[in-house]
């Protein structure tokens, strides 16, 4: 099989659907769609599937097929009344995050799409357990651009979409931001003297894959927001204490809290 040709042929693509989403149809695809690197356990609270039944929200689970992405039990599409949103888990990683989501975002019934993902912070303002939805972003990573000349798509967020988003955001538990982001290929890549350079040029937080999922939104047309979760702070240390390790729990309960209620308002669903 020459993988690139699921674009051109719908059996090729509907294979694809199947092994790496889980999907059988593209119909059941629905308008909005949320995707992430995190495994559902990891991005939702222990209990969201009891909590999403609790609010009257059908829950279908999609199991891919591909045997590396059984181990991170699968993806979700959710539906209430009329309104219906799938959750996918597309990937660890720049390159087959990227991938994946090109064989998504494809699909003519998607509109609009949000990621969520972890980030960490360079700026004192944006603290662990804080939100960033960034507008704009500076990428340092080249795969997105394969596909992409940066002239044709640029890596930025919808403005109806960022708004929408961000006015969600405001609404919960955590303290939100709006900071300039950076996305970068490799962990190892981040020296100290890196990651000071950015903060100098006024980077805020940075990830591995927010600037794929902008730059591949847009050369496809659809409507895009990044919301990410701040984990941590590498250029400052923290002294550990068991009130500090409290505090963090708590801050990060809330900001995972947060997400979900971001995820659900944006399907319309509560």
């Amino acid at each position: 099989m020459v993988y690139g040709e699921i674009f051109e042929n719908k059996e090729l693509r509907k294979k694809a659907l199947r092994e790496e989403i889980g999907i059988e149809e593209e119909e059941e695809v629905p308008e909005r769609i949320v995707v992430t690197p995190l495994p559902l356990i990891t991005l939702f609270p222990k209990d969201f599937e009891e909590n999403l039944k609790k609010l009257g929200i059908s829950i279908r689970k999609l199991e891919p097929k591909d045997m590396l992405l059984k181990p991170f039990g699968g993806n979700l599409l959710l539906e209430k009344g009329k309104n219906k949103g799938l959750i996918a888990f597309i990937g660890r990683g720049l390159i087959e995050f990227t991938d994946r989501l090109r064989l998504l975002i494809s699909l003519e019934n998607i509109k609009d799409l949000l990621f969520t993902g972890l980030a960490g912070s360079l700026s004192e303002e944006i603290i662990t357990g804080d939100i960033n939805i960034p507008k704009y972003l500076i990428p340092f990573e080249n795969v997105s651009s394969f596909y992409a000349n940066p002239s044709v798509a640029t890596p930025k967020a919808d403005e109806d979409i960022w708004k929408e988003v961000y006015d969600y955001a405001t609404k919960t538990k955590v303290k939100v931001h709006s900071g300039l982001h950076a996305t970068v290929m490799f962990f190892y890549s981040e020296t100290i003297e890196f990651l000071n350079y950015l903060k100098n040029v006024g980077v805020s937080t940075i990830d591995m894959e927010l600037s794929a999922f902008y730059t591949i939104s847009n050369l496809y047309n659809k409507r895009a927001v990044g919301v990410l979760r701040i984990t941590d702070m590498p250029l400052i240390e923290h002294y550990f204490s068991e009130m500090f390790a409290e505090l963090a729990k708590k801050k990060r309960e809330d900001s995972v809290a947060s997400i979900f209620e971001i995820v659900l308002k944006f399907f319309k669903m509560i």
